[in-house]
């Protein structure tokens, strides 16, 4: 059972690259077909959540189908997880890609995982990048059309989208293939993936981050409550006992909230 839901665990990915594609295509028939935007709205928003849960669960189900742990397979693993670990595998549940026999011949089963992977990620990626370009070819002509208010919005949410192309590249498409990648170079060395692996939560951070920058309307907005969060610290601070870090705190707080 955990060995399952490790599995689905992994598949959470899978969701989250593809309503990421979700979301650029919102962004294309936004400026180029408004009437696909029904989709967007009400029960029909399941579409794009069931489109994004079936990658996941498809993900998810080649993991757990192909990575299975055979006697090889643990064989090949559990000395190193007994030095480093000091475990077995029959105390944990586990899913291994192992790619090469003993004999040097690849093990097509357990690579079957990463065909199925990069399918995923190369589908959802090109989405994206057909959003993305057919954006910037046909976005100056289209806004033409609208009002100056508008065609502004607009050509800062392309901005956005430029960095949100970026963003995701270097945060969960690059770590994810150079993990998957990486065993079929049979290296006989230690890497340390975990960092690629933390590479993974900060892309929800700086997604909006991206926007709070770009975004005029957005940006304007997160001042107005950082400055009601430094006020209220002011405030606070200024009913509190005075000793030398407060009343440096204070002196500054007043400067800080000029920037604003």
């Amino acid at each position: 059972m955990v060995t399952v839901l490790l599995s689905f665990y992994t598949g959470i990915y899978a969701c989250t690259i593809s309503m990421l594609s979700v979301q650029f295509l919102y962004r294309y028939w936004a400026v180029f077909d408004t009437t696909k935007l029904r989709y967007f709205k009400g029960w029909r928003f399941s579409i794009c959540v069931l489109y994004s849960s079936v990658f996941g669960v498809l993900w998810a189900l080649g993991l757990y189908y192909f990575d299975q742990m055979d006697e090889y397979s643990q064989q090949y693993m559990e000395k190193d997880l007994l030095e480093r670990y000091d475990l077995t595998f029959s105390e944990i549940s586990s899913l291994a890609l192992v790619v090469y026999n003993a004999d040097g011949s690849l093990r097509w089963f357990n690579i079957s995982c990463t065909f199925n992977m990069i399918a995923i990620m190369l589908f959802q990626y090109t989405v994206i990048l057909y959003c993305a370009i057919w954006m910037y070819h046909g976005m100056e002509e289209k806004l033409r059309s609208l009002s100056s208010s508008t065609r502004k919005l607009h050509k800062q949410l392309f901005k956005t989208l430029v960095l949100q192309i970026v963003t995701p590249t270097i945060s969960l498409f690059s770590p994810a293939v150079f993990i998957i990648c990486l065993t079929f170079f049979d290296l006989k060395i230690d890497l340390p993936t975990g960092l690629s692996l933390c590479a993974f939560t900060i892309y929800p951070a700086m997604d909006a981050m991206i926007v709070m920058y770009v975004v005029a309307d957005y940006k304007k907005a997160a001042k107005r409550i950082l400055k009601k969060i430094v006020e209220k610290v002011y405030n606070w601070l200024d009913g509190s006992d005075d000793d030398d870090t407060t009343k440096e705190i204070k002196a500054n707080i007043p400067a800080a909230l000029k920037a604003l």
